[in-house]
This record gives C-alpha cells, sequence and structure tokens, in this order.
C-alpha cells in the first residue's frame, strides 16, 4: 500500500509541475465536491490541470492529511464542451476518484458529471453541477445536484451553493467566501449546513497559486 501512495504522489508532482494551472492550499479541512461530506481535519489540497480554453481539459484535485502526510483522495477529471457560448455546457468523466481512509483501504469510484453555466451579470454567474458515482471496489452509488451562484466584489469572491444527494436523504446549503492577498495568495472560508440532519461545519484555508 506504500508503494500505491508513492506512486500517487509521484503522479501528482508530474501533474502539478506540467499543469498550465495549479494551486496549493493549506486547509483545516478537506475537499468534497459533497459538501455534507467535507473532512474537517487539516488537509493539503491541490488543484492542477491544463485549463479550459481547449475543447478538451482534464484535471487533477486531491487532498493529503497533514497529520500524517498520507493520501485522502484524488479525482482525475476530463472535461468536453458541448456548448461553448454565454450558455456553457460541459460533459465530464472522473477516471477515478479515489478515497483512502485513516487505515489506509483505498475505496475507487467511476463518475460521469454535467455542469452548466450562464452569467446573468457582469458580477453573478449561475451554475449546476449533476453527478452521477458508481463505486468499482464497492457498492455504493450515488446521485448528486448542486444548484450555485458566484459572484464577486473587489477582492472578496462568493460561491453560494444549494444541494441534494440520493443517500441518506442528504441536502443542505454551503457557502465559500475568499479574499485576494495579493496575485499568488487567497485566503479561504467555507461553511456547510447539512438540512437534512443538521450538521454544521466550517473551514479556513490558504491557497497558494503556482
Amino acid at each position: 500500500m506504500k508503494l500505491t501512495f508513492g506512486a500517487l504522489l509521484f503522479v501528482i508532482t508530474i501533474c502539478l509541475s506540467n499543469a498550465q494551472y495549479g494551486n496549493v492550499e493549506l486547509s483545516t479541512g478537506g475537499f468534497s465536491f459533497i459538501p455534507a461530506f467535507t473532512d474537517t481535519n487539516p488537509n493539503i489540497i491541490f488543484n492542477a490541470g491544463t485549463g479550459t480554453q481547449k475543447r478538451l481539459s482534464a484535471h487533477l484535485i486531491g487532498s493529503v492529511r497533514t497529520a500524517d502526510m498520507s493520501p485522502r483522495g484524488f479525482i482525475f477529471i476530463t472535461r468536453l464542451k458541448l456548448i461553448d457560448k454565454k450558455f456553457k455546457l460541459n460533459l465530464g468523466t472522473h477516471l477515478p476518484a479515489v478515497q483512502v481512509d485513516e487505515n489506509h483501504h483505498m475505496d475507487t469510484f467511476f463518475a460521469q458529471e454535467i455542469t452548466m453555466s450562464y452569467p446573468i451579470s457582469e458580477k453573478w454567474m449561475l451554475s449546476s453541477m449533476y453527478i452521477h458515482g458508481k463505486g468499482k471496489n464497492n457498492d455504493l452509488e450515488i446521485n448528486l445536484l448542486t444548484v450555485n451562484a458566484q459572484t464577486s466584489w473587489g477582492k472578496f469572491g462568493f460561491l453560494s451553493q444549494g444541494y441534494i444527494l440520493d443517500l441518506d436523504q442528504t441536502y443542505g446549503v454551503a457557502e465559500t467566501v475568499s479574499y485576494s492577498l495579493n496575485p499568488r495568495f487567497t485566503l479561504k472560508g467555507f461553511v456547510n449546513q447539512t438540512l437534512s440532519n443538521n450538521d454544521f461545519k466550517w473551514t479556513l484555508g490558504l491557497a497558494y497559486k503556482l
């Protein structure tokens, strides 16, 4: 298993060094497309990709636990632009998504995503995302739908989300607030309120643009 972790970290290093964009964030929590599943333990979160200018793009999202520097999760995503006008429609695949628990057990998932976005003004963007995921070495299967509103005011950015997940009838709202300190560093705050079970989570992070 340690060899597998080493191989994953090697792939991450290669992706970061060859990506057209990338950032690394030191956070009090982790990342999840499902806000209710956000880890509240300290993580190092990284994003890298080929950019979004071309019709086909590739992206990597991952996190590492800072307590023991063990991988927590990785998602390798390819996205295809189906409509690239003012209204945008993208089709994506997660091949694969990997989750690693504290006991170093690794679960893998394959998923498909559909994302849509439309700017309603110079400052406001509406978007939505649908993800269907199915486990490869486990029997988990999920459907996730999020509706998002994004805006910026000066150095502040705001991302508001409402989401519903067909696992345990989970639904809630989340908010991400970012503040640009300079072209390289950004402060981030995240809060999630899972309305279905009244669970509240928050994280704080500092991201560095590579």
